[in-house]
């Protein structure tokens, strides 16, 4: 029996559970709970007729269940509430910088450790809008004037992303500051050094189209791959993004190599442990990384201490490790995700090889020779897939939203070059740094294979349902069936060998009929939606044949706004925007856009005829030309007739700032209108009212994300809307929406929907047989 496994089990339910479910006051509680049923457990081992595997597991998981807790409330004491207590004070604090900035346009970032003999010796998140870090070494002394502030909090909510990480403080430069000296140990820090040198030459030997994969390929870091919108998303659509977020994977690739060039296995263990320890290090002691690097170096010590190798052993090993020194990191998505699938990997998929290369006598039914090694080599790497994907997928759809359908395609075909690649890519940087034109050459022949895989990920990112979008209910409820299927007939098999082809069967139909299901019945309706993107705007209004959308852009947000306006549309069934109006150019309203055209088709872009240039502006129109999207360009009134909506764009009213000079909208199907005034003030709707004969409307889009410059009391007299939606994001630091506008609105009786409060907002209209309006519904998404 793996003892060990039931004491890393019962640790981590524990940790799940102080984390998601119990208060912090209860943790003391659950400790000395669980304590007393594990001693009483074990004390009953004691009695020869009650020793059992059961009860020794149950003991021993509610003894580290215990420890669990404790350590949870621990360390919690001793780490994050001393550190959280200087959380908004102003001060000089000195920092040893732990690896080279990120320098990003308009700020730069960069991790260090607290040296201060006043603050809490904890890891650090720095950040400077002066254009500095740029000098900055690992190992560097540095005094810094810094605001500090909570680790608590992600863009302006409650979570643990910097906790589960290892970051306790984070803190905003307030002035210049000054390198002190150096860390008397910043040898130690030679491996951020061997990451920033192999960053580089991967950028100078590769060809420019593949360079920014290979970087993330082989470092993890993906600042260049962000940039193109396209391929980025085809990874994630296609299953294959796993492939840039360094892991188990990648130190499963340098082992293996390793065995095969030295061909002994203490060599190989004498070599790979500290390789193994060098590349944590380079990959900054990620968790995914150290539950690998953890599981490798003791699968290779296991043979020389005389231990048999135990992977399942291991991966309860490395995961203790990782908890133990920081049980917040549960949270980690990075975490959850890799243990899931290597725990599929371990369970699941030896018994689909099985099923696979075995009959039911256990006799080998595979052809001998050449073509038997291929089939053997496509099953193990089928059954990998499957594993990882069994655990990982629910992660997935909780997380992001979807489950990539094809992801086991995608693996089959380009994990061999991938693979390849990565190993590789490691020998092409060194000879690019022995000899530039020789890394370069050969930087150009290895970047064959990741062409390929790009190739391959671009097409299958195209196929029809490529993706199962899980924001819908009906794919939620798909997902919780098809995992009910198969544990249900696995569970009722009795003695008999599980036979999965009837399930399989019923999973393929069932998606195969849910993909005619999932698409929205509007026959007759017309749908508006405010979509929550945080402190932003994307308006959708759909109807049985025609897609319109109004902006898409959020601020202080760590979702993009085209990605969330994305979901929502594919979970919908649309795949493609009929008429999209960005009312102008600031980026709440327009940075998510790229990112939207790379994952939808857009047909016509509105934007207006003068307007304030910017890198925004640049980026969508070059992404316009590339994907032959139609460019109006407004300077007078312009209506669109898109299936049984009516669509008015009206030209800016003003040029005082860009602001005022948006696009205004005005909706009209049948009885039903609406109107979006973007960013535009109180002067552009008096202009408005002076200028149009607008009439009572049904809906209105407030004006500014709820400013109190926008949302007259002019304009609510004019139109006179029944119900008002504010897309605005919680907590913003503007103050959205301001007080007076909420009272307006209540003043009139006016029904409202915040996205901050109520989520992504629906408003139904249902036209009856005449012609006039019947209903109109209202859904909210939390």
């Amino acid at each position: 029996m793996r003892k060990l496994l039931w004491v890393a089990a019962g640790y981590a339910a524990a940790l799940l559970l102080a984390h998601y479910l119990l208060p912090e006051g209860w943790l003391l509680r659950a400790a000395a709970a669980t304590l007393v049923c594990g001693v009483a457990a074990l004390l009953l081992l004691l009695h020869p007729r009650l020793r059992g595997r059961v009860l020794t597991a149950a003991g021993l998981a509610l003894a580290a269940a215990a420890v669990g807790f404790l350590w949870t409330w621990g360390y919690t004491a001793l780490t994050v509430t001393p550190a959280e207590a200087f959380a908004g004070e102003k001060r000089t604090v000195t920092v040893r910088i732990s690896g080279y900035a990120e320098v990003y346009d308009e700020y730069a970032c960069v991790e260090a450790r607290c040296v201060d003999g006043e603050v809490p010796h904890v890891a650090m998140l720095l950040y400077d809008y002066r254009g500095g870090f740029g000098e900055l070494r690992p190992g560097d002394i540095v005094e810094m004037p810094l605001k500090l502030l909570s680790a608590r909090t992600y863009y302006g909510e409650e979570s643990d992303y910097y906790l589960s990480g290892g970051v306790h403080l984070r803190g905003y430069t307030t002035g210049a500051y000054t390198v002190a000296g150096r860390w008397a140990h910043a040898w130690l820090c030679f491996p951020q050094e061997l990451a920033r040198i192999i960053k580089e030459q991967a950028l100078r030997c590769f060809p420019a189209d593949v360079a920014p994969l290979m970087k993330a390929l082989l470092t993890g870091d993906r600042r260049e791959l962000y940039a193109d919108d396209a391929l980025y998303t085809a990874l994630g659509t296609a299953g294959f993004l796993h492939i840039i977020a360094v892991s188990g994977m990648h130190v499963a690739f340098l082992v293996s190599m390793l065995r095969l060039l030295t061909g002994r296995r203490r060599i190989t263990a004498f070599l790979g442990v500290p390789m193994i320890v060098v590349f944590m290090a380079m990959m900054g002691f990620r968790p995914s990384v150290v539950r690998a690097g953890v599981m490798q170096i003791l699968l290779l010590l296991a043979p020389l201490l005389g231990e048999e190798e135990d992977a399942p052993t291991s991966l309860a090993a490395a995961g203790l490790l990782i908890l133990l020194l920081n049980p917040i990191a549960i949270g980690s998505l990075s975490f959850q995700l890799s243990f899931a699938a290597m725990a599929g990997i371990l369970l699941v998929t030896p018994r689909i090889y099985g099923w696979l290369v075995f009959d039911e006598k256990d006799a080998y039914r595979l052809p001998k020779g050449i073509p038997g090694r291929v089939l053997r080599w496509l099953c193990s790497a089928f059954a990998a897939s499957v594993g990882a994907v069994v655990f990982s997928a629910p992660l997935s759809a909780l997380y992001f939203g979807y489950v990539p359908i094809y992801s086991i395609l995608t693996n089959l075909l380009c994990l061999w070059a991938m693979s390849t690649a990565f190993l590789c890519g490691y020998f092409v940087c060194l000879l690019g740094l022995v000899w530039a034109p020789l890394g370069t050459v050969t930087g150009w022949i290895v970047g064959w294979l990741p062409r390929w895989a790009i190739f391959v990920v671009k097409r299958i990112a195209r196929l029809p349902y490529a993706a199962l979008y899980t924001r819908h209910d009906l794919g939620k409820w798909w997902l919780v069936f098809v995992y009910a299927l198969f544990a249900g007939t696995y569970l009722l098999r009795g003695k008999e060998r599980y036979r999965p082809v009837i399930p399989v069967c019923i999973t393929l139909s069932t998606l195969a009929l849910l993909t005619f299901f999932i698409e929205k019945d509007l026959r007759g309706q017309l749908e508006v939606t405010a979509v929550d993107v945080g402190q932003g705007q994307s308006i959708v209004a759909m109807t049985d044949s025609a897609t319109v959308m109004i902006d898409c852009g959020n601020s202080g947000s760590a979702l993009n706004a085209g990605d969330l306006a994305a979901e929502f549309l594919r979970s919908s069934g649309r795949d493609r925007v009929d008429v999209f109006v960005l009312t102008h150019f600031h980026s709440d309203h327009v940075n998510g856009v790229r990112r939207l055209m790379s994952r939808v088709r857009v047909d016509r872009l509105v934007i207006a005829a003068e307007y304030e240039e910017n890198v925004y502006a640049d980026e969508i129109l070059a992404a316009c030309a590339a994907n032959g999207t139609q460019v109006f360009s407004v300077s007078e009134d312009l209506e669109f007739t898109v299936g049984d909506l009516t669509l008015t764009v009206y030209a800016p009213l003003s040029h005082a700032d860009a602001n005022e000079a948006c696009l205004l909208i005005y909706g009209d199907f049948g009885d039903f209108e609406f109107l979006v005034t973007g960013d535009a003030g109180s002067g552009v709707e008096q202009a408005l009212i002076a200028s149009c004969d607008l009439g009572d409307m049904e809906l209105l889009i407030a004006g500014h994300h709820g400013s109190r410059t926008s949302t007259s009391a002019a304009l609510l007299d004019e139109i006179t809307p029944e119900v008002a939606f504010i897309s605005v994001g919680a907590g913003n630091d503007y103050g959205h929406p301001a007080d007076v506008v909420l009272q307006r609105l209540a003043e009139r009786g006016i029904a409202v929907y915040r996205t901050d409060e109520d989520g992504t907002v629906s408003l139904t209209v249902e036209r009856t047989d005449d012609g006039k309006d019947e209903k109109t519904t209202i859904q909210l998404q939390h």
